[in-house]
């Protein structure tokens, strides 16, 4: 059964759908009423190792090597990942339902994580518009090196 992955343009809230079968559907409205728009997601898969080297509960299986005890730690050293990650994204999505609540509009990308770490907060305006200031420098600074680069590569091929 698959789950689909949606973002709903009214209150910027990203939800999972399960669905019995496989759909073609490119919409789901979401809880505000909105209509979300189906997002790419990751794909879930699984290697298997051979019965003679199972030993103990199978963890998310990484396929990387013949050891299963191996593959096993890392296993759970991703599980325990994952989990954090989608710790994470619910905390995300219960404050964006409150700030809905309260009447604010905010997405995800309006979000930061709190002092301690433990949870997320709106934030300013003035920080937005800091960070929006310093990606703009960014991209100046990348587009600058990429030419660099290239003329670089330019002086090199004609040697």
């Amino acid at each position: 059964m698959p789950i689909y992955e949606f973002l709903c343009h009214d209150c910027g809230l990203r939800f999972e759908v399960l669905y019995p079968r496989i759909s073609d559907e490119q919409e789901h409205i979401c809880e505000c009423g909105g209509t979300g728009k189906r997002q790419v997601s990751a794909v879930s898969f699984k290697f298997n190792h051979s019965a003679g080297q199972r030993n103990g509960p199978l963890p998310p299986n990484t396929g990387t090597s013949d050891d299963w005890n191996y593959d096993k730690a890392i296993g759970r050293d991703a599980a325990e990942k994952w989990e954090k990650i989608e710790e994470n994204k619910s905390k995300k999505e219960r404050m964006i339902r409150e700030q809905r609540k309260a009447g604010i509009g905010v997405s995800s990308q309006h979000l930061v994580k709190t002092r301690d770490q433990e949870g997320y907060r709106v934030m300013s305006e003035s920080e937005r518009k800091t960070i929006n200031e310093r990606r703009k420098m960014a991209r100046v600074v990348n587009k600058a090196n990429v030419e660099n680069n290239k003329q670089a590569r330019a002086k090199k091929s004609k040697e």
